[in-house]
């Protein structure tokens, strides 16, 4: 017969359970909220909010590769989300400026990758995360798009290898995402602006 904890009355052959329970919780609920987000700053066309909403599910990505007992993908997510962000502020500024944060978080995440290498599935990563950092610097609109969806399809590796199939989804949905917005932007609008109107 299984003893029952002291104070909460709860059998200790359940607790194990109950924790794991809550990690996985908390590993799905993160990657879902890392999706939602990932899929509407996709649809941006506005390349400001696109940056902004891409850096916020970074920061999402993180914690959740975190959880899946992966550190070294949860630092190229946090540098992902702070290189995003920079992104978009450093996007109308001077080509020396962008060159500059652009050659700081391209060394950041060369030392990320060194210090936690583990061979092919590291290179991988590499590729994607430098790849992701030209195209957030030097890149926009359509292109940009079509960067975001091969960098969605090399970290699709990174997912199939942690057996997290929520992330195998979210790259998936992020990719096309990625190539709606891609062809959106090429598809001029059938609606003209409707003109302004003075009233009373």
């Amino acid at each position: 017969m299984a003893g029952t904890c002291r104070f909460t009355r709860i059998p200790c052959v359940f607790r194990l359970p109950l924790i794991l329970n809550t990690s996985d919780v908390l590993v799905h609920a993160t990657g879902l909220s890392a999706l939602v987000i990932n899929i509407v700053a996709a649809g941006r066309a506005c390349e400001r909010s696109f940056r902004l909403q891409s850096g916020m599910a970074g920061v999402a990505w993180a914690l959740n590769n975190l959880l899946l007992g992966s550190p070294v993908a949860a630092a190229l997510s946090l540098v992902s989300a702070g290189r995003t962000a920079t992104s978009a502020i450093v996007m109308e500024r001077s080509a020396l400026l962008r060159l500059a944060v652009f050659i700081g978080f391209a060394g950041i995440t060369l030392g990320v990758s060194a210090a936690g290498w583990d061979g092919w599935s590291s290179l991988v990563l590499l590729v994607a995360s430098m790849l992701s950092t030209y195209g957030m610097f030097y890149m926009n609109g359509r292109p940009l798009r079509w960067c975001m969806l091969t960098v969605s399809l090399l970290w699709m590796q990174h997912a199939l290898a942690h057996e997290s199939w929520e992330q195998v989804a979210a790259n998936a949905m992020t990719g096309m995402a990625a190539a709606y917005g891609a062809v959106r932007l090429d598809r001029p609008s059938k609606w003209p602006a409707a003109p302004l109107t003075r009233t009373a």
